[in-house]
């Protein structure tokens, strides 16, 4: 008869592996600095950047912002104790009107697991005092349900405002067409939203990490194949 050993080795083992199978992607999807200017977004090539006037897109250099009535500085890891850096682009939602509707549609390459996030990120700001009606709005084209409801996002009157919205595991999977949707607000192209490095990740979920502490995948395999080895010389004796 085989040691009851054996079996808690071979039952520690399949658990092991199958916490390293699942062990979802962490890390960043795409991130657009707006660098490419208006020839090409060409950060994020996965993404299908379109607006509701069918125009194009008013991408702008540092010096851009100023005329916009922001800074050409901004805090690009939203940490207050380093120093701000020089914006590499910025992107205008109301091209050519007020209130214009601009959506980046990408496909979600990667599984988002139960202890995990997806997390879209961008610094904000308002061109002209006037943003009113401004939102962003997170939603699954696939499954045609908002993972967010529509939101209103914080932008800065001169300095640019990190944002950052997040969902969950259970209302998106891989393969899945999701789309970011920002409402410019305003009246008119001379005001409304302004965005700077817009950018989603997989994250871990904060909230779940704190509330229970699970050994590393690796750190198990490594005592399973231990258990293993430990059990394979006790049956042979």
């Amino acid at each position: 008869m085989r040691s009851p050993l054996i079996y808690s080795a071979i039952v520690a083992a399949t658990f092991s592996a199958s916490l390293i199978i699942n062990n979802a992607y962490a890390g960043i999807i795409f991130s657009e600095d707006f660098s490419g200017l208006s020839t090409a977004l060409e950060n994020s090539l996965i993404v299908d950047w379109q607006d509701s006037t069918g125009g194009g897109f008013e991408v702008y250099p540092t010096g851009g912002a100023a005329a916009r009535g922001m800074s050409g500085m901004f805090d690009h890891d939203n940490n207050p104790s380093t120093a701000e850096v020089v914006l590499p682009g910025g992107l205008e939602v109301n091209d050519t009107s007020g209130d214009v509707l601009l959506t980046a549609t990408f496909s979600l390459g990667s599984t988002i697991n139960a202890n995990q996030l997806g997390s879209l990120s961008f610094f904000g700001g308002v061109r002209g005092g006037n943003a009113i009606g401004a939102t962003i709005e997170i939603f699954n084209l696939t499954e045609d349900i908002s993972l967010t409801g529509v939101l209103v996002p914080t932008l800065g009157s001169f300095n640019w405002i990190y944002n950052e919205f997040n969902f969950s595991s259970t209302a998106a999977s891989i393969g899945d067409q999701i789309q970011f949707r920002w409402e410019g607000g305003g009246t008119n192209s001379a005001d409304g939203q302004e965005m700077a490095l817009i950018s989603f990740s997989i994250i871990d979920d904060p909230a779940a990490a704190a509330a229970v502490s699970v050994p590393e995948p690796y750190t198990l395999a490594i005592f399973a194949l231990g258990m293993i080895g430990l059990a394979s010389r006790l049956f042979k004796k």
